[in-house]
């Protein structure tokens, strides 16, 4: 059926005015899609209307609350396992204002699904429009440049199991790049790897307040944070095994 029961091994992180609603519900749901939303915030018609373009079956979850993106999507991930009692083996964020590729979640099912599990997610290509105009093609999954920068979107689709064993980054210290620090994150603590879908893309509405448009300073400061916190314990980690190139920044060293 395509669902998992597991114990609780992560719980709601912040679940004080919490608002959960569920969408929609398919039997035998393979996929469990969380849309997180700051408190007062609305989900897109364009978000409605993109995502029902998918044959698979899949649960659809939004979760409101005055917390960060991460911490919300993960308490509306174990409000619906308590509620139901189960998950769906595989896991998607979608933001409220994505544009969603024709079978977006199709694609991306079909790849991650036929891969070994040391496979933990799968993504598309997707650009930014709006406020910022820039695309991000689904290029072949790659440690030397993942440490560097993130070119990997958030909306991507995850094993849940992955998401049990190794957890979310909620830390706001890294708000922005939080999603970066989660990729790095399971490299760094089991090895786990991506595969690019070029099959299907999507389009992130960036507004002049969104998160991926904040100031360049800001945005410096938390990038120093997730390489000191994730990418330099990835280079310790594996400088002996593998060639993990050495970030080139003239604002901090790494010392071997």
């Amino acid at each position: 059926m395509g669902l998992i029961m597991r114990k609780q091994k992560i719980s709601l992180v912040h679940i004080v005015n919490m608002n959960y609603n569920i969408i929609r519900e398919d039997k035998r749901s393979k996929v469990l899609v969380v849309t997180p939303l700051k408190t007062g915030h609305k989900m897109s018609s364009d978000t409605k209307k993109t995502i029902k373009r998918n044959d698979i079956p899949f649960t659809w979850v939004s979760a409101e609350g005055n917390n960060n993106i991460p911490t919300n999507a993960w308490n509306g991930v174990e409000w619906y396992r308590k509620k139901s009692g189960k998950l769906p083996n595989y896991y998607l964020m979608i933001d409220r204002d994505i544009i969603l590729g024709r079978h977006m979640i199709d694609r991306l099912y079909e790849k991650l699904s036929a891969q070994s599990n040391d496979i933990a997610y799968s993504y598309a290509n997707f650009k930014f429009s709006g406020h910022i105009e820039r695309e991000f093609p689904a290029a072949q999954w790659d440690i030397n440049r993942l440490i560097l920068e993130n070119y990997i979107s958030s909306n991507s689709m995850f094993r849940m199991s992955a998401l049990d064993d190794v957890g979310l980054v909620f830390d706001d210290k890294y708000e922005r790049l939080l999603d970066w620090a989660f990729l790095l994150k399971l490299f760094l603590k089991k090895g786990w790897v991506g595969i690019p879908c070029p099959e299907t893309s999507f389009v992130a509405v960036a507004s002049v307040n969104s998160i991926s448009s904040g100031g360049n300073e800001d945005y410096h400061t938390k990038r120093l944070r997730v390489i000191q916190d994730f990418a330099k314990p990835i280079i310790h980690q594996h400088a002996k095994k593998q060639k993990v190139a050495k970030p080139e920044d003239n604002t901090f060293q790494l010392d071997f």
